[in-house]
């Protein structure tokens, strides 16, 4: 329960920060935008800075393939090796993307994290960017960076369905 209370909190903030007119225009437009593949896949990581080396294998818990249910506002994550789910492990929830267009947000059903803020870099019907601040290789230990996750529709073999 209490994450559908945080869920609706967060709703009810982003319409009251930005007007409504803009709110149903971008977001509507914005989850679209993911619907218009089946599946993403994790293209590239890189850190603010150095657009040009990729990092994906520093922080493989950001990469795989993921589906986007905009009818129910509802994620999973698979492993793009195997398509294996990673719901078990926080790897699906709800999720939505605040009127101003400037952030996603991921609400996991199951672990032990209960949102994730996203800034959105670029949605569109090619590519779909997010970034977050984390410990550089995802090492709590080290300092904080920001990385930026890029994602393609999936055009491989591997198909996925969602389990909830």
């Amino acid at each position: 329960m209490r994450k559908y209370n945080a869920v609706f909190a967060g709703l009810f903030l982003a319409g009251l920060l930005s007007p409504l007119t803009s709110q149903a225009q971008w977001a509507t437009s914005d989850i679209r935008a993911l619907a218009s593949s089946p599946q993403w896949l994790t293209t590239k990581v890189y850190i603010e800075g150095a657009p040009h080396v990729d990092v994906k294998d520093k922080y493989p818990g950001v990469v795989g393939i993921s589906m986007w249910d905009p009818e129910r506002n509802r994620y999973e994550f698979f492993y793009a090796d195997t398509g294996l789910s990673k719901y078990e492990h926080g790897g699906g929830g709800y999720f939505l993307v605040t009127g101003d267009r400037k952030n996603h947000i991921l609400v996991p059903d199951k672990g032990p994290i209960r949102s994730v803020v996203r800034r959105l870099e670029v949605l569109n019907n090619e590519e779909f960017t997010y970034s977050r601040e984390v410990p550089r290789d995802m090492l709590e230990t080290n300092e904080t960076v920001r990385i930026y996750v890029v994602h393609a529709p999936y055009k491989g073999p591997i198909k996925t369905s969602t389990s909830h």
